[in-house]
């Protein structure tokens, strides 16, 4: 069973808790190599059954294509949507229309209206509008590589 990382005790000061991160880092770094490497140990050990699967997903796909259009061929012929155990065919209504006219209809009738959030926000940084406040919260990065901390170099 594995057992979580030993932090001990909180760290009290910033650099305390820097050397902590490093710590936790270069842990984690040395676990995730060894993984990889495992990882990529069994890929090339098991290659055959890799590319063996690969080939088998591939033809489900394809045979999975056919049944489906033979199922739609059926269905157009008969109108029924069961054409066998296991196989049923369902209508999906698709909808057309000029967006521009959606959107006249829809200030028309003061229906079916969304606020496009993305494009509002990035209007509303640089347009002052008075219904709307700016608040700034600090946020704390830690850079990836903090200056005491180099790239563990795995032992093979």
């Amino acid at each position: 069973m594995p057992s979580s990382p030993d932090l001990g005790l909180y760290p009290v000061t910033i650099e305390e808790a820097i050397q902590t991160v490093i710590t936790a880092r270069r842990q984690y770094h040395l676990l995730h190599t060894q993984v990889q490497h495992l990882s990529d140990a069994w890929a090339r050990q098991h290659a055959v059954l890799l590319e063996e699967a690969a080939l088998h997903r591939q033809t489900v796909q394809q045979v999975e294509a056919t049944l489906r259009a033979l199922a739609i061929a059926r269905y157009q012929s008969t109108g029924s949507k069961t054409i066998a155990p296991g196989v049923r065919v369902r209508e999906l209504t698709r909808l057309t229309y000029d967006p521009q006219e959606a959107l006249t209809w829809a200030l028309a009738h003061q229906m079916a209206l969304l606020l496009d959030v993305k494009a509002f926000e990035q209007l509303a940084r640089v347009t002052p509008l008075p219904f709307v406040t700016r608040t700034v919260e600090p946020q704390a990065t830690l850079s990836p590589c903090l200056p005491e901390e180099r790239p563990a170099t795995p032992s093979l």
